[in-house]
């Protein structure tokens, strides 16, 4: 018998304990874990009002409906913005890391370019006007 969800986080997916991302953290293997708490103190040293949350089991930011990720897979360190426009002058920058429609994927022996990762959360965490314009565009 199936037991009733009684939490809506855990129907959204989503975990607000703050010892979350300690937890997930302190999962990680000492190496991708130096990295992704590099990761996670460049979001907050930039927007240290969004609040956090382990959104779909992966640290996530937000800012009202704006929002970045991150995970640690298998093989790398992956950023999600989910919007190609937000990730673009990045991709330009360095077409040596792996990218999806609107991730980054940074394997563990490639360098984490934090100084222009900065503007990839900027993008998502705080889109300018013509950014969002485009965006639009792009969906009808």
């Amino acid at each position: 018998m199936k037991r009733a969800r009684t939490s809506d986080r855990h129907v959204k997916g989503r975990d607000d304990d703050p010892r979350a991302i300690a937890r997930y953290l302190a999962q990680l293997p000492a190496a991708r874990r130096e990295r992704a708490l590099a990761l996670h103190g460049l979001i907050l040293s930039l927007f240290p009002q969004a609040s956090v949350s382990l959104g779909s089991r992966m640290p996530t930011y937000r800012l009202g409906e704006q929002f970045v990720a991150w995970a640690s897979t298998q093989r790398h360190l992956a950023l999600y913005t989910c919007s190609a426009g937000r990730i673009a002058g990045f991709r330009a920058r360095h077409p040596e890391i792996e990218a999806g429609r609107g991730c980054l994927r940074f394997r563990d022996r490639q360098r984490l370019p934090l100084a222009d990762l900065a503007q990839v959360v900027r993008n998502a965490l705080a889109p300018g006007r013509a950014l969002l314009a485009r965006e639009q565009a792009g969906r009808r």
